[in-house]
């Protein structure tokens, strides 16, 4: 396991979801082509089928149990919160014997009902196609990060700086359209990026005065995200300073 992990919420079948996941695999990982759960079934959920605070502290024990099943053999990769269940997914090597050493997890937690599975997935389709965040969900995750990060420092996130932010576009006339629309909303082009042997896009730093708060970071970002997209091209993160 790294030690870049990280949670996002999502819908999962209609149904609020919290993903919990190792952002750092590089799936599909050689010679763990077998996908195996532990599925345990919350006692005290919320009402939208999340786990409660009152619960939180067994629910980590199983997780430090289930995780302690880790070797040379076994890799465990995430898990997922809906419905009043939570799967915790990991790989292997080996399907022999997992029903065994998953009900030996289990035997420390009477109270918990819980079922258990393999599948083939060579693909690792679990992981990157259910577990793992999409583009959008990353960069909440990457605003989040920086957020807390001010905060680490003493910023209070209550004050309004300049925000410098990237996109990245296939073309001149992409990029041209990102501007027109983002100068509308009040962003100011601080460069144009042209493009090189390296990085053969056409960029664009532009900059914009906002509070970076945890309430509103994905406010500021995700309508750039979604208007790079649409043009073809990627939002490519902000930075700020420190305010304290």
């Amino acid at each position: 396991m790294s030690g870049n992990w990280d949670f996002y919420l999502c819908q999962v079948e209609n149904k609020p979801a919290s993903m919990f996941v190792d952002l750092d695999i590089a799936a599909p990982v050689d010679g763990f082509a077998v996908m195996g759960y532990i599925r345990i079934f919350m006692n005290s959920p919320r009402e939208d089928g999340l786990s409660s605070q009152e619960e939180s502290a067994t629910l980590n024990q199983i997780e430090d149990h289930i995780a302690q099943l880790v070797n040379d053999n076994v890799l465990y990769v995430g898990r997922c919160t809906k419905d009043g269940s939570r799967d915790f997914i990991l790989y292997l090597k080996e399907a022999d014997l997992w029903a065994e050493k998953a009900g030996k997890v289990m035997e420390t937690f009477p109270e918990y009902e819980y079922e258990t599975g393999i599948q083939d997935d060579r693909d690792w389709s679990v992981y990157l196609n259910y577990l793992s965040p999409s583009q959008k969900d990353r960069q909440i995750i990457n605003n989040r990060r920086i957020c807390s990060t001010l905060k680490k420092h003493g910023d209070a996130l209550d004050q309004a700086r300049d925000l410098d932010h990237w996109a990245y576009f296939p073309d001149v006339k992409s990029r041209a359209v990102f501007i027109e629309k983002v100068s509308a909303s009040g962003f100011l082009i601080e460069k144009l990026i042209e493009p090189d042997d390296e990085y053969p896009e056409y960029g664009v730093k532009l900059k914009r005065s906002d509070i970076p708060s945890h309430d509103h970071i994905d406010q500021i970002t995700l309508p750039l995200f979604h208007l790079a997209a649409e043009l073809g091209g990627k939002y490519d993160g902000w930075a700020t300073y420190l305010v304290s």
